[in-house]
């Protein structure tokens, strides 16, 4: 009687166990006791985007000399108006005036020389004054006689080369001509003059030395927007302009959208992003800074790491301390992120453990 005791109490504790563990397994499978170890809050891109910037005219020009020189004209300042076509600076010229002098007398010798030449040939002078060379009679011609065409291609070779000397010499006036422009810089818009690196005339400035002319009334607002977010900026986006000395914000609408990356000299790559403004054109001056608070086109769009989204539709969160899978509609693919447009909330926690999802999706299998 007391052995069957014993062997029922030992069949009971293995029932026991057994149960014990199919339970355990069984809660296993269905994910009860999967535990998330690591997972992120979602973050949806923000509704506005804060940039900073500065004044600047779409329409400007920095004119630079083509040679270094003594500066002898300098007629502007800084703020003055200028015309289209009106002179900024210049050098001086004496030498170059002096060039241009010797080389069009040239011209004129080389040009009386080459007609002289021409009246000649068509006179038979040139020909007349050839003597028939002793090889002749062995010259090839087509003309019948061989001391004729001899003669020819002499005359010929004369006024070839008095034509060569005279386009050298026509050349050499038009350069010392180009020169001569290039001592003196125009300005290729209306608009008034930023800046100017030297303010006084008679000092020798080089090719570095600037001259820098805009247009008012191209005046924006030119945005510094991080790479990273600019995808969520459009033209006809509205932005509000705080700049540096006005009194208030100001309201604009995004015009243009470069489309190079721009390295600032922190290091940071953006891309710059014009907005117009009536207020601005009306209150502001050109090179105020200041920032722009632009409105994004990323209404309920979320950025999560792309590897997280399973067959581009679903994405493992932990819901209430166990993962739930959920259906989500994506978007773009921002390098290592992807949008999701759909079906994530500000309360969703990204379950980000890989081994951890992959336990999960091993268990759907």
């Amino acid at each position: 009687m007391k052995k069957n005791i014993i062997l029922i109490f030992s069949a009971l504790i293995l029932v026991g166990g057994f149960f014990l563990y199919l339970r355990q397994h069984l809660s296993v499978l269905n994910g009860s006791d999967v535990r998330p170890t690591t997972e992120a809050s979602v973050k949806f891109i923000s509704s506005t985007i804060t940039a900073d910037g500065s004044v600047t005219a779409q329409d400007q020009a920095t004119l630079h000399f083509q040679t270094s020189g003594k500066l002898v004209y300098l007629p502007l300042k800084e703020g003055d108006k200028v015309y289209q076509g009106e002179t900024i600076a210049s050098l001086d010229t004496y030498t170059l005036q002096k060039e241009l002098t010797y080389y069009l007398n040239i011209y004129r010798s080389t040009r009386d020389t080459f007609d002289q030449q021409i009246a000649n040939s068509q006179n038979n002078y040139l020909q007349a004054a050839q003597t028939y060379p002793y090889n002749t009679f062995n010259a090839a011609g087509i003309s019948g006689t061989t001391e004729q065409n001899a003669i020819n291609d002499i005359v010929k070779r004369i006024i070839d080369e008095n034509q060569a000397n005279l386009d050298n010499s026509v050349i050499n006036v038009e350069l010392a001509n180009y020169a001569l422009q290039l001592a003196r810089l125009t300005s290729p818009l209306n608009g008034i003059v930023t800046h100017e690196d030297v303010t006084v005339p008679n000092q020798n400035v080089t090719t570095t030395t600037s001259f820098t002319v805009a247009d008012p009334s191209t005046m924006v607002f030119r945005a510094d927007v991080p790479a990273e977010y600019i995808y969520y900026v459009s033209v006809g986006g509205k932005v509000l302009l705080s700049v540096d000395g006005l009194p208030k914000k100001v309201e604009g609408v995004i015009t243009q959208i470069y489309p190079s990356k721009v390295t600032l000299a922190s290091g940071e790559q953006v891309y710059q992003v014009d907005v117009v403004s009536d207020d601005l054109k009306k209150l502001a001056k050109l090179d105020m800074s200041g920032t722009a608070i632009i409105n994004t086109n990323s209404q309920n769009v979320a950025l999560v790491p792309a590897w997280t989204v399973l067959g581009g539709k679903y994405i493992w969160i932990d819901d209430n301390g166990k993962p739930s899978l959920k259906k989500v509609t994506v978007g773009k693919i921002h390098g290592q992120d992807i949008e999701i447009k759909n079906g994530l909330s500000q309360n969703d926690k990204i379950i980000i453990d890989p081994k951890v999802i992959s336990a999960l999706k091993y268990q759907m299998l």
